[in-house]
C-alpha cells in the first residue's frame, strides 16, 4: 500500500491530528486546566482518529482513541468531575506516542499491532476516579430496553406507543473539492453502524471507484434502529467535510416529534467544522462501565443551535467551500521535481544567454529578449522557492513536549519561550532541525540549568528555568538561537577534558572562549563524569554539527559563567540556487556566495604585511586582514601573482573576515547548488575551500568557494 493514496491521506491527517493534539495538551498543561473548547477539540480529534483509522482497519489505534473520547464525553457532560490536567495529559500524550510509533510502522510497510493493554488500563483506572469525583451526576436517562438477545421472544408494546423499529433516509454531500468523497461516505456509515442494526447505502459498494457519483447525486444512507432521529443527526453532523444532508424518516415517536433536517436548514449551519451539542453515549468499552452515561435530550425538543464564527454568519456555505479550495496539498516528492527542473532551466537560459557563438555580434533584439526571458526566470524561480517555503513554527512548538518530558525526568522545572515562529524555511532544512533542536534542548535542561529550585534561588535567579528558542532573518540565511538561563560553559573544565583527550594543538591561552567551546561539538566529548540517558553537552551536540552542516549550515556557541548559554544556528532560505559573483584565477572560474563578500578592492602594495611566520596581510580601513592567494591554496598556474594586478575580495562569515586574491572579477551568476560528485570525495575525501559546484552557461564547471573554512 506504499502509493494508496488513501494511505496517504490516513498519514497525513493523523500526523496533523496529532501535532495539533500535543499543541493543546501541552497549552493546558500549563494553564492548569482544560476550558470547554479545549475539551471539545480533543474530544473532535480523538473522534476523526478513531474513525478514520477504523475505517482503514488499524484496530489498536481506533480502539485507544475511542476510550480516550470517551474519557473526554464524560468530562464534558458531567461538570461535577474535576479532571487532573497532568493526569490527563501524562495519558493522552502516552496515546500519542503510541499513535505515533504506530504510524510509523505503517508507513515504514507494517501494520498497526501495538499493545493496547496498559493504555487501556490507565484510562479505564483515571474514569473511575473522575466517576468518584461525580458527586452531584446529571440526571438519570430514562430506562431503555435491554438488549434482547437472538431467538428470545419480543416484548410487547406499551399501549399507546407506536413502536417499532426506525427506518431514517439520509442523503449526503459533501465539500466541493474535497476529494475522496466514497471513502468519507464509508467512514459515515461505519460510524452510523455503531447505533444502527443495519445501514445501507446508495451506491451500494463504497470502496469501489463511485466518487464521481456521489459528487452529482449525494450518497443515500437507510438507517434502521431504534435510536431517535437527534442521535443519527448528530453522527452525521459531526463528520468531517459534511456540505449538508436532508434527514427525514422513521416510525413510532421519534418519528412523530422529530423535526425534519432538511437541506435547506444544513446549509444554514457549518456542520462539518462544529460539534453538536447532543452527541449521543458512546458504546460501552471494557473498564468505563463505572462511567454513567449523560442524560438524552429530550426527542421533541430541537438540538442546541451550534455556535457559529463571525466568519461563517457573515459568509454564505458557497462562499467558505470558494476559500477552501484555495489551498490544495502537494506531494513533496513533486515539489522537488519541480525545484530540479527549474535549476535546470537556470542553466539552460544561462547557456543561451551567454553562448560563446554570440560574442562580438550586434543583436539588439536578442539582448531585448534575452532580458525578458532572465527577469521570467527570476519571477518564476521566486514563486517555486516561496512554495517551498515553511513556518518553522511547527517544529518550534514540537520542543515544547522536549522541555516538559525532560523536566519530568530530572525533577526540573522550565518554561519554553518562543519567538519568531512566523520565520519561513525551505521545506528540507526543516525536516533536518527537528533532531538538532532536541538534543540543545535536552543539554540545556539537563546540564544548563541548575539542579533544584534553591540553587536557582540562591543564584538570584526565578525559580523556573527560562529556555528562549528564536527564529529571525539574516539576509538570505536564518538564525535561530536557543539560550538557557542557566550555569554556562566552565571553560577551564572543557580545557582539561580537551588536553586529557589531546585535543589541543597550540597553546591554552592562543584558544579563544568560542574555540574552547567548540570542542563540545566533538563525537563523545563530555564534561560528565558518568554517562546517562540525558548527559551533558558532548553528547549528541556532534549529531547538532553534522545534521547542520549536512544543509549547509553552521553551528556557534556562546556562554556567560553563571548567566547561561546560547547556540546560534545559521542555516540558509534554500539550498537549491545561489546568487554568487564569478571570479577567475588562471585558467579556473570559481563562484563566491554574493552575500558573503563585503567589498573588493584593488590592493595597495604600501599596505601589505608579512609576519615572522611567512603570513601576508593587509591594513584595510584601519584594520589587519589574512590574505588567502587562491592560486596557492588550489594549486593552480597563473601569471598574475603580483598583487597590484589582480584583486582583492573581502569576504565574511558572521563576525571574521579574510581577503582573497584572484585574478579578476568576471560578474554575477546564478548557481544551481551540485555537491561534488562522490567519486571524488571517497578517493581524495572533503576539499579544504570549496562547498560544492555548479555548471556555468558554457558548460564549463565552476566551484563554488566554501567562505566559512577560509574565514575561521
Amino acid at each position: 500500500m506504499a502509493n494508496d493514496p488513501m494511505l496517504d491521506m490516513f498519514i497525513y491527517e493523523n500526523v496533523q491530528l496529532t501535532e495539533r493534539l500535543e499543541e493543546i495538551l501541552i497549552e493546558c498543561e500549563n494553564l492548569g486546566g482544560f476550558t470547554e473548547e479545549h475539551i471539545n477539540e480533543i474530544f473532535r480529534i480523538m473522534h476523526t482518529i478513531k474513525g478514520s483509522s477504523a475505517m482503514m482497519e488499524y484496530e489498536p489505534i481506533s480502539l485507544v482513541a475511542h476510550h480516550i473520547e470517551d474519557m473526554f464525553y464524560f468530562i464534558r457532560e458531567h461538570d461535577n468531575a474535576t479532571p487532573n490536567s497532568d493526569e490527563i495529559a501524562d495519558i493522552c500524550l502516552g496515546a500519542v506516542d503510541f499513535f505515533k510509533q504506530e504510524v510509523a510502522k505503517i508507513q515504514s510497510g507494517g501494520t498497526s499491532d501495538g499493545d493496547t493493554a496498559a493504555h487501556l488500563a490507565r484510562i479505564a483506572s483515571y474514569m473511575e476516579t473522575l466517576n468518584s469525583q461525580n458527586a452531584a451526576p446529571p440526571a438519570a436517562p430514562e430506562p431503555e430496553e435491554a438488549p434482547v438477545p437472538e431467538g428470545a421472544p419480543a416484548a410487547e408494546t406499551p399501549a399507546g406507543d407506536a413502536g417499532g423499529e426506525n427506518c431514517y433516509q439520509c442523503r449526503i454531500y459533501f465539500d466541493d473539492g474535497c476529494k475522496m468523497e466514497n471513502i468519507r461516505a464509508y467512514q459515515i456509515a461505519n460510524a452510523l453502524s455503531d447505533y444502527a442494526d443495519r445501514v445501507e447505502t446508495e451506491p451500494a459498494d463504497l470502496l469501489e471507484d463511485c466518487a464521481d457519483e456521489i459528487i452529482d447525486a449525494g450518497v443515500l444512507m437507510l438507517i434502521y434502529t431504534d435510536e431517535p432521529i437527534e442521535k443519527i443527526r448528530s453522527v452525521v453532523s459531526q463528520a468531517l467535510f459534511v456540505k449538508n444532508f436532508d434527514l427525514t424518516g422513521g416510525t413510532g415517536k421519534a418519528a412523530a416529534s422529530a423535526p425534519v433536517e432538511t437541506v435547506a436548514q444544513t446549509e444554514e449551519k457549518t456542520v462539518k467544522s462544529k460539534p453538536s451539542q447532543a452527541r449521543p453515549a458512546p458504546a460501552p468499552e471494557p473498564g468505563l462501565a463505572a462511567a454513567a452515561p449523560a442524560a438524552p435530550a429530550s426527542p421533541s425538543a430541537p438540538p442546541a443551535p451550534a455556535k457559529k464564527s463571525a466568519q461563517t454568519d457573515e459568509l454564505p456555505l458557497s462562499a467558505v467551500s470558494e476559500i477552501k479550495q484555495n489551498f490544495i496539498s502537494v506531494n513533496v516528492d513533486k515539489l522537488d521535481k519541480l525545484m530540479d527542473l527549474m535549476g535546470e532551466i537556470v542553466i539552460s537560459v544561462s547557456m543561451v544567454v551567454n553562448n560563446p557563438d554570440l560574442v562580438g555580434l550586434q543583436l539588439d533584439n536578442f539582448e531585448k529578449a534575452s532580458a525578458q526571458l532572465l527577469k521570467n526566470t527570476g519571477e518564476l524561480q521566486g514563486i517555486i522557492m516561496s512554495v517551498r517555503m515553511l513556518p518553522i513554527s511547527s517544529t518550534f512548538h514540537k520542543m515544547s513536549r522536549i522541555v516538559r518530558d525532560t523536566g519530568k525526568k530530572l525533577g526540573k522545572e522550565a518554561e519554553l519561550v518562543i519567538l519568531g515562529e512566523e520565520t519561513e524555511v525551505d521545506k528540507n532544512i526543516i525536516d533536518n532541525l527537528s533532531d538538532p533542536l532536541m538534543h540543545i534542548i535536552r543539554n540545556s535542561m539537563d546540564h544548563g540549568l541548575e539542579d533544584s529550585r534553591e540553587d536557582r534561588v540562591s543564584a538570584g535567579k526565578n525559580p523556573v528555568g527560562r529556555i528562549v528558542l528564536e527564529a529571525r532573518n539574516s539576509g538570505s540565511d536564518v538564525i535561530i538561537s536557543c539560550a538557557d538561563d542557566g550555569r554556562g560553559l566552565d571553560r577551564d573544565k572543557i580545557v582539561e577534558k580537551a588536553k586529557k583527550a589531546g585535543l589541543l594543538t597550540r597553546s591554552e591561552n592562543e584558544y579563544t572562549d568560542k574555540d574552547i567551546y567548540q570542542f563540545i561539538m566533538l563525537p563523545g566529548f563530555s564534561t560528565n563524569e558518568t554517562v546517562t540517558e540525558l548527559s551533558g553537552r558532548g553528547v549528541g551536540m556532534d549529531v547538532v554539527k553534522k545534521n547542520i552542516e549536512k544543509v549547509g549550515g553552521t553551528v556557534d556557541l556562546d556562554s556567560t559563567p553563571g548567566q547561561g548559554m546560547t547556540v546560534n544556528i545559521r542555516i540558509p532560505l534554500t539550498l537549491a540556487i545561489l546568487a554568487s559573483i564569478e571570479i577567475s584565477v588562471g585558467k579556473n572560474n570559481y563562484l563566491i556566495p554574493t552575500l558573503n563578500i563585503r567589498e573588493a578592492f584593488k590592493p595597495n602594495m604600501d599596505d601589505i604585511i608579512i609576519d615572522p611566520d611567512g603570513k601576508e596581510m593587509i591594513m584595510y580601513r584601519g584594520e589587519c586582514f589574512n590574505i588567502v592567494r587562491l592560486h596557492r591554496l588550489f594549486n593552480v598556474d597563473t601569471d598574475v601573482t603580483e598583487f597590484s594586478d589582480g584583486i582583492m575580495i573581502m569576504i565574511e562569515d558572521d563576525d571574521y573576515m579574510t581577503c582573497v586574491f584572484a585574478d579578476v572579477m568576471v560578474g554575477e551568476q546564478q548557481a544551481v547548488v551540485k555537491p561534488i560528485p562522490s567519486f571524488i570525495t571517497e578517493r581524495i575525501g572533503d576539499i579544504y575551500g570549496i562547498a560544492g559546484c555548479t555548471l556555468l552557461g558554457d558548460g564549463s564547471i565552476s566551484l563554488i568557494i566554501d567562505v566559512k573554512s577560509l574565514t575561521h
